[in-house]
């Protein structure tokens, strides 16, 4: 048992799985032809004994139909065929056990030593004698005043032939029983086990590699097609996570770098003369608090980005109502911004209260991003205008201010986090080029497009979709 259990967890899985499969299969196997032979053996052991029956009625009703016991039964060659051709003994004996005539008995013939036994109506009985099994059947009879007994011993030299045959088959049978499905088990495992050994490769070459290795799509559709699927997808989202918090970090410590740069210019200043120097101690101060403050809302970008990016489609039961909340940012800005008109208008008859699959914070927070960015680039007119529209199951938002625009061939970039299409003025203006970015990294992750369009001088309009849901 030891060494069992000391196999079992030393041995690969391939090897287990295959010995297995094989001690299963061969044990089937060894179970039904055990249920074969046994049920063989019962059969011919019952036609056997059905023989001796046959033969001891006929023998029986021969005697009485003769009326003498003088009749030689070698007289009768019907009943010969029946009884010589089955190698049975008959033997009449006296009451006391003694032979009163024996057929079928010769020098080849061997001897059984039976001891007699008094019976009082048919008996049938399966008896050992010489290692040796054979039936013997004993009837009691009366004719003209004598009681004797018919006794036939018929040896089982057939069954013992065909039952040796048959186990000499099955053990033959059962030999390559054994080695096919050995082969068998073996096969099955190294084809089951080959996906994980596939599996085992890629994540060894991931560890070397990288987190871009994969394992070949698989066609089947059992288990272990779903489970290359299932590594494939896992392995998508704990590259783009790595990815995200990699982005993170270079983004991070790149935009940082310049903030940090000048406050510590600020003090080098400071510590070297400006000290005592009211002037530049309040500038350097101001210019260091600026700087602060805009460390922190990079940081609070930065965060806003990565939360944005992780969303996926869990918000797809999330809903908000769109009209209620595009009112009430706007409202919030002419608070905010009393030198600015924002004017809404909605086009259809088929928008008087849309719910969109969004959630509300990220409706805002979506809304809050584009309109900000077009007040800071709105310096000559002071007008935004706001439109809502239904086009094929989506909802269309589109902001268009009138400011300075944007040039052709940096529209296509402004949703690149940290892009700025003028570094001194958006810096001036308090921008860090995340804000778009990460608007349409909400609006996509909501199944929706974000795109936009400007002309150089005259202003520009941000367009984005978000799935209509219901008109309420």
């Amino acid at each position: 048992m030891k060494f069992l259990r000391n196999w079992y967890h030393t041995s690969s899985l391939k090897v287990k799985w295959s010995v297995g499969t094989s001690a299963a299969i061969f044990f089937t196997f060894f179970l039904f032809s055990f249920s074969q032979y046994h049920v063989i053996n019962k059969w011919m052991l019952y036609e056997e004994k059905n023989n001796l029956l046959q033969a001891l009625n006929e023998i029986t009703i021969f005697v009485k139909q003769s009326g003498s016991l003088d009749e030689n039964l070698s007289e009768n060659k019907e009943l010969q065929n029946q009884i010589y051709e089955k190698d049975q003994i008959i033997r009449i004996l006296y009451p006391d056990g003694s032979e009163y005539r024996v057929y079928n008995a010769d020098t080849d013939t061997p001897k059984y030593y039976i001891p007699f036994q008094p019976v009082h109506h048919k008996t049938v009985t399966l008896l050992e004698t010489d290692n040796k099994k054979i039936y013997l059947g004993r009837a009691p009879f009366h004719i003209n005043g004598f009681t004797g007994y018919i006794e036939i011993i018929q040896p089982l030299t057939r069954y013992h032939q065909m039952m040796g045959s048959l186990f000499f088959i099955m053990s033959i049978f059962g030999g390559f029983a054994l080695i096919l499905s050995g082969l068998f088990g073996f096969l099955m495992a190294k084809s089951f086990l080959k996906p994980l050994q596939k599996l085992s490769i890629t994540m060894k070459k991931i560890r070397k590699k990288g987190f871009h290795e994969r394992m070949e799509p698989s066609n089947s559709k059992d288990e272990m097609g779903e489970l290359t699927s299932i590594f494939n997808n896992m392995m998508d989202q704990i590259e783009h996570s790595f990815n995200q918090q990699k982005r993170f970090v270079e983004d991070a410590s790149h935009e940082l770098r310049t903030p940090v740069q000048i406050m510590e210019g600020h003090l080098k200043l400071l510590n070297r003369w400006g000290k005592n120097d009211p002037i530049i101690l309040d500038e350097s101060l101001q210019a260091s608090i600026q700087e602060l403050e805009r460390m922190k809302k990079l940081v609070q970008e930065l965060l806003d980005l990565s939360r944005a990016e992780q969303i996926e489609s869990k918000g797809s039961d999330s809903s908000a109502l769109l009209l209620k909340t595009i009112q009430q940012v706007i409202k919030n800005f002419e608070l905010i911004h009393e030198d600015f008109t924002f004017e809404f208008e909605v086009y259809g008859e088929n928008l008087d209260n849309p719910l969109v699959r969004i959630s509300e914070n990220h409706l805002e927070q979506i809304l809050i991003i584009i309109l900000d960015n077009a007040v800071k680039y709105s310096d000559q007119i002071h007008k935004i205008d706001i439109s809502l529209e239904e086009e094929n199951g989506m909802v269309k938002i589109t902001v268009r201010d009138y400011g300075v625009g944007i040039p052709d061939e940096d529209l296509a970039k402004i949703f690149h986090r940290f892009y700025r299409v003028d570094k001194a003025r958006s810096r001036a203006r308090g921008g860090n080029g995340l804000g778009l970015s990460i608007a349409k990294q909400l609006v996509e992750s909501y199944s929706g497009e974000i795109y936009a369009s400007s002309t150089l001088g005259k202003g520009t309009s941000i367009t984005f979709t978000l799935p209509l849901i219901e008109n309420r």
